[in-house]
């Protein structure tokens, strides 16, 4: 008897993904491109008695604009759980290596994490996990994550001394991939069995690895075998409610005309893997900076446009803004704000509008 129904599969399905991503509707109300604010700001009110007036830029920010609330809240490594990695120096944490460390401990310590940092059942905000020690294909594990390779051929070998060099390699990979994946997507699940609302998802996930900038032939594209290795993480796209790749700009894309090609690829790529799973509305919001990645410096208007713009362009559901509360521009609240969205456009102030951190060459 069923199969006189078979043929109604395609539209159940596609009923279910319409209840599950209600129609992909936008993060906020009626605004069909957002800013979210990820930068705790209220280390400045607190501290130097200076406020920063995200509301006239309509930018979306936690009450207080606490790094973590009811509209954005990020988990780093030590405060999600039981992550495993090594320190700079080698020295294992929480075992090291995923295939060496207790899962089980991991997601009972995560789910006290989650109730604790995101209190409501309600929570219907962004859950972004940043993790950034190791990467769950083997293939990217390269220069300070290349330890993670090393510590797992190591174990295998001591299990295993007679065997031949290939199958060891083998092994270790099938052992820490196959760990890798279940760490990352045992960790969404919980997160999204307790806040079933909220948009989780991996900051950095997908990559492009189009780092190459510095070539005067660059294209921009990624690596030749760059979508093959994400559609290995088909499991992490399927989950995730949100996909949050990074788009910060190195200082070295200053003035080499290179940043426009750069942005648009990665976004490429995260529209692709979006588009590639059963149920395709996941929300995407790139992760984007107003300052140069790891400096004092803004972005010009050009590059503003060619970050942030784009993403607006290539139709993603928004931003996430975020500044390191290391970063000299901390100084002045009001520095922060006079880069940021003006009207309806993203400006940067000049020098004579008062900016006291302008950089000569900005």
């Amino acid at each position: 008897m069923f199969h006189h129904y078979f043929h109604l599969l395609p539209v159940f399905f596609l009923i279910l993904c319409i209840l599950y991503y209600e129609l992909k509707s936008p993060v906020v109300p009626k605004v069909p491109f957002v800013a979210i604010w990820n930068a705790g700001t209220d280390f400045c009110q607190k501290n130097f008695q200076v406020s920063i007036d995200l509301d006239a830029f309509h930018i979306v920010a936690n009450p207080g604009q606490a790094f973590r609330g009811p509209n954005m809240t990020i988990f780093y490594s030590t405060q999600l759980g039981t992550y495993p990695s090594y320190t700079s120096e080698g020295q294992p944490v929480n075992g090291g290596l995923p295939q060496n460390a207790s899962l089980a401990a991991h997601l009972a310590k995560a789910q006290q994490d989650i109730l604790d940092f995101i209190p409501k059942p309600d929570f219907r905000g962004l859950a972004v996990i940043d993790w950034e020690s190791w990467r769950p294909l083997w293939a990217y594990n390269w220069d300070s994550k290349n330890i993670y390779r090393q510590r797992s051929l190591e174990l295998i070998r001591k299990k295993h001394p007679d065997w031949k060099s290939w199958r060891v390699e083998s092994e270790a990979i099938a052992q820490f991939e196959g760990a890798a994946k279940a760490w990352m997507l045992d960790t969404l699940k919980r997160g999204e069995t307790l806040r079933p609302d909220g948009l989780w998802g991996y900051y950095g996930f997908p990559d492009c690895y189009n780092y190459n900038f510095e070539s005067p032939s660059y294209t921009g594209q990624c690596p030749p075998d760059l979508e093959a290795q994400n559609d290995h993480l088909w499991w992490m796209w399927e989950e995730s409610r949100a996909l949050y790749p990074s788009i910060y700009l190195s200082a070295k894309l200053a003035g080499n005309g290179h940043s426009l090609l750069y942005v648009r690829a990665r976004l490429r790529e995260a529209f692709r893997v979006a588009a590639g799973t059963r149920c395709p509305g996941r929300h995407i919001l790139p992760y984007a900076q107003i300052l140069y990645e790891n400096t004092e410096h803004f972005l010009p208007l050009e590059e503003l446009e060619q970050s942030i713009g784009e993403s607006a362009a290539q139709g993603t559901d928004g931003i996430v803004l975020w500044i390191s509360l290391g970063e000299g521009s901390f100084r002045s609240g009001q520095s922060l704000g006079a880069g940021v969205y003006r009207k309806g456009q993203w400006k940067l102030p000049r020098k004579q509008d008062g900016n006291p951190y302008s950089s000569p060459n900005h």
